[in-house]
């Protein structure tokens, strides 16, 4: 029997499910609300100038490498990629900086100007977090829970226990590296998934590993092209896409999801519904509302961005392809994001400049800048004046790069695109506007007791993308697509 599948949203999550069941002899038709397929991981371009939406690297390579595998390909032969080196330059408000680099004799150096001895600690905390990181991604990430036992169990709990996952990350750092700017330096990962990277678990110390022995990469054209790619082996294997087809309903009857209604009122039939739309999003406006979708709204969330994209008419020779600029207290500054769901007065962000690997992300002698500035999520109970947030933000960045050495910066800026979390919220239905994928990572919310991939009640409604198992990121959303599928097929058959 051929089941029919309908595929609410054509993020990553939702085009790599639809390669995997179309390549198993499913007929799959995904459904998107936007114009192009990619989501978070599309593109903006105006004027030749190219700027990424949300993701601007790939990280754990391995995972990319393994999903392409699994659908006959080899990741590396289908892009051109560049490796980081250094995957980014961090710049404090005192004037120093840290170009974090795989070349072990560069971090040496920069480690011994900040702390005498850290680097032979650094070399310490990499044996340590190795293994830990390796075990984590095979018993906790790449792995479908079918009950709390395949959770909790003695195995499980002693490499918990041995990961520190019980410790604040930020203190377990302490344990090597005294120096606050140190601590820092290998936490920041955290900000990646919009967490707060003060109160995180310490479970998350092996990223700054991943980092180092993987490598940081970009391809040319963009992360787009990653979205791109798959939307055309998804073609090449018989997926129907139908883009501006914003889905209104999950039709329920009798405990299954019958098919799906979009917004023009047309019904599709499906065997079989997986979602890659926002999980809470579904909850709340997708299906009949119940006791799950109170628990989902009880869950704790990721913080939300301010994001600026600059066509600039010039290149600045003080920044690297990615670059973090950490305001003078930038402690307090985090508590106010994650806690007061606010704005720093003094702001660190993040800032992206493509053309120094990929010289077709803007005219030639121009640069396509995305400097995002994490901020509180939407809160309905809290007055957020996000017309005044985004002024302060954006006088607060440009101060700070002209500062840095980057003379006139505004006079530069040819055009501007902001989005705000307002923007996350209407253009990707992401909840509360929470820009790096709803749900957040704290302990309570991985492995088995994050949201789950098939739907407790309707058994043949499934869920894929940043929102449930295993968490958010591209790589993580790639093992999200082969589990939910794993599931998929192993129950029908």
């Amino acid at each position: 029997m051929k089941y029919d599948v309908a595929v609410i949203g054509a993020g990553i999550g939702g085009i790599a499910t639809s390669i995997l069941l179309a390549r198993k002899g499913y007929n799959v038709s995904v459904f998107e609300k936007n114009s192009y397929p990619g989501g978070r991981c599309g593109s903006i371009t105006k004027e030749r100038h190219r700027f990424d939406i949300g993701a601007t690297m790939i990280m754990m390579p391995g995972i990319y490498e393994k999903f392409y595998n699994s659908i006959g390909r080899t990741f590396k032969d289908e892009f051109e990629l560049f490796q980081m080196d250094p995957t980014y330059k961090i710049k404090f408000h005192n004037g120093k900086e840290f170009l974090f680099s795989p070349d072990l004799h560069e971090m040496r150096k920069q480690l011994e100007s900040f702390e005498q001895g850290s680097y032979g600690k650094f070399l310490k905390y990499m044996s340590k977090t190795s293994n830990a990181f390796s075990l984590s991604i095979k018993y906790f990430i790449n792995r479908n829970f079918n009950n709390m036992f395949d959770m909790i169990n003695v195995r499980n709990m002693f490499l918990l226990f041995r990961s520190k996952a019980h410790r604040n990350q930020y203190s377990y750092i302490g344990g090597f590296f005294k120096h606050d700017a140190l601590r820092y330096i290998f936490t920041l990962q955290n900000l990646y998934i919009g967490q707060n990277p003060l109160t995180a678990s310490a479970v998350f110390a092996g990223l700054p590993y991943m980092e180092l022995s993987e490598g940081v990469w970009f391809p040319r054209g963009g992360m787009s092209e990653v979205a791109k790619n798959l939307f055309k082996i998804a073609k090449e294997n018989k997926v129907e896409f139908y883009l501006n087809s914003p889905v209104k309903e999950i039709k329920i009857r009798n405990k299954c999801a019958e098919g799906i209604i979009l917004n023009d009122q047309s019904f599709h039939k499906a065997d079989i519904v997986v979602s890659n739309a926002d999980l809470p999003y579904i909850h709340n406006h997708l299906l009949p509302k119940g006791i799950w979708t109170r628990r989902i709204n009880l869950l704790n969330y990721t913080c939300s961005a301010i994001v600026f994209h600059w066509g600039l008419d010039i290149v600045y020779p003080q920044l690297k392809q990615h670059n973090l600029f950490v305001s003078s207290s930038y402690k307090k500054d985090i508590r106010r994001v994650f806690k007061e769901k606010s704005l720093p007065d003094e702001q660190t962000f993040y800032l992206h400049s493509p053309v120094r690997s990929d010289q077709t992300a803007a005219p030639s002698g121009q640069d396509s800048i995305s400097a995002v500035v994490q901020v509180g999520h939407l809160a309905s109970n809290l007055e957020q004046n996000w017309s005044l947030l985004k002024k302060k933000a954006r006088k607060g960045i440009i101060q700070r790069l002209e500062k840095e050495g980057m003379k006139n910066f505004e006079k530069h800026i040819k055009f501007e695109i902001c989005y705000l979390p307002k923007t996350w919220q209407t253009l990707f239905n992401l909840t509360k506007g929470a820009a790096f994928g709803s749900v957040s990572h704290n302990l309570s919310q991985m492995g088995y007791f994050r949201p789950h991939n098939k739907h407790f009640r309707y058994k043949n409604l499934f869920f894929v993308g940043s929102s449930t198992q295993p968490g958010s990121g591209v790589p993580l959303v790639l093992l999200s697509a082969m589990l939910t599928s794993e599931r998929i097929i192993h129950k029908f058959k």
